[in-house]
């Protein structure tokens, strides 16, 4: 049972103003060997084939998803349960939190939707110094925000994603 947006959108917004003195580190995606994509259980269908795009271009990616439903029984992602893992004010747990930080990462890409506030939680802990995402109208989050005018549409988003990692080089 969740309370409240409210207190786990004041965490956010203060990690994201701490975020901005963190080390930034562009990674062109031909330089990343491992990719961690966040995406939300429900948008599954709509993210596999960007997670295999990556695979074809041999690159390890790791999977964290968010799962409000009945958990599923899939052993390549790290799942964050609304239910277990995130207490009244959709906080993540310590557990989860440490556990999400020990994955490594050249590139953080979060395909999470804008009012996931857990997985924004974890995002902005995670010690990966390129990230990127969606922007968000209130609060800049990421290294690489992509504006997009239909949020939607998820094939679109990482095909605007690739096409920066790709094009942008890094010295």
């Amino acid at each position: 049972m969740r309370l409240t947006n409210y207190f786990i959108k004041k965490k956010v917004q203060s990690l994201a103003s701490g975020a901005a003195g963190r080390k930034h580190e562009f990674c062109a995606l031909e330089d990343a060997g491992h990719i961690l994509v966040l995406y939300q259980a429900n948008d599954r269908e709509l993210v596999e084939p960007c997670l295999d795009v990556l695979h074809k271009k041999n690159k390890k990616v790791q999977a964290c998803v968010y799962v409000t439903g009945d958990p599923e029984a899939d052993a390549s992602c790290i799942p964050v349960h609304a239910k277990k893992d995130v207490n009244v004010w959709q906080v993540p747990s310590d557990v989860v939190l440490e556990r999400f930080k020990t994955v490594k990462a050249d590139i953080l890409i979060d395909l999470t939707r804008p009012d996931c506030y857990p997985m924004q939680y974890l995002m902005l802990q995670h010690p990966c110094r390129f990230k990127v995402g969606v922007k968000h109208a209130d609060i800049d989050l990421y290294d690489l925000s992509i504006s997009v005018t239909e949020r939607e549409d998820i094939k679109h988003l990482f095909e605007h994603i690739l096409f920066y990692l790709q094009a942008i080089r890094s010295k």
